[in-house]
């Protein structure tokens, strides 16, 4: 991964598009790179407890780090066709903020979590062509907002980008977060998102020495591009 300095113009070009971007920090699950994320006071954090996944995170392992986050970083737990019991065991451990759903869950379990105090993010794998939105409108009162990452059989953590051009038809006020191969390179947004609810930008493998191991240095500069 290259890293390189970028400038305050290409700072300033981004601007008129979205002066308030989030970033969240996806897929972290050692306790010293949690640590060292934490430094750069990214607006997210997440954690996966999806078996299958190569960035899995033990709730024993990373406890300790998750009590010492700033309470400026909000805590995500991302989780894939969880039972409720499960998910609120974790939620209640760890503290978390947020859950999202990232795989086939019912809108009655998003309905359930909101209803239990907690904010409730819905994963949508997006493909590389024309998306057909009409799946996602029970959602509406189901969640918070969508993520949109790219379509896999993995539900997600592919590193592909899907075409973001397809979100040019995107036809609902619910708010999103945009994820799927995110990286370095990623400096400006199509030029239509300065109309749409976009929330901020999901980071995750395309940051990564190792699967789980995020490059301080790579999730630095993108921080500073898109923040400062």
């Amino acid at each position: 991964m290259v890293l390189y300095p970028l400038s305050k113009k290409q700072n300033l070009l981004n601007r008129f598009q979205l002066s308030n971007i989030k970033i969240k920090v996806c897929g972290l699950c050692k306790p010293e790179n949690i640590k060292e994320i934490a430094s750069l006071n990214p607006d997210f954090m997440g954690f996966i407890f999806y078996s299958l996944s190569k960035r899995m995170a033990s709730v024993e392992a990373i406890k300790e780090a998750l009590n010492h986050l700033p309470k400026t970083i909000k805590k995500v737990g991302v989780f894939v066709n969880e039972t409720e019991n499960v998910i609120l065991e974790i939620a209640h451990k760890l503290s978390l903020d947020v859950i999202q759903l990232h795989g086939d869950e019912s809108v009655e379990l998003g309905k359930s979590l909101i209803d239990k105090g907690f904010q409730v993010w819905k994963a949508f794998g997006l493909k590389f062509e024309q998306t057909d939105w009409t799946n996602m409108t029970q959602w509406l009162d189901a969640c918070d907002c969508f993520l949109f990452d790219t379509a896999s059989e993995g539900y997600g953590g592919s590193g592909q980008k899907f075409n973001h051009h397809v979100l040019a038809t995107y036809p609902f006020q619910k708010p999103f977060w945009l994820s799927g191969g995110i990286d370095l390179d990623f400096l400006t947004l199509p030029h239509f998102f300065d109309r749409l609810p976009v929330l901020g930008l999901d980071i995750n493998s395309k940051f990564e020495s190792q699967p789980g191991m995020k490059n301080l240095g790579a999730v630095e500069t993108f921080i500073k591009h898109w923040k400062y």
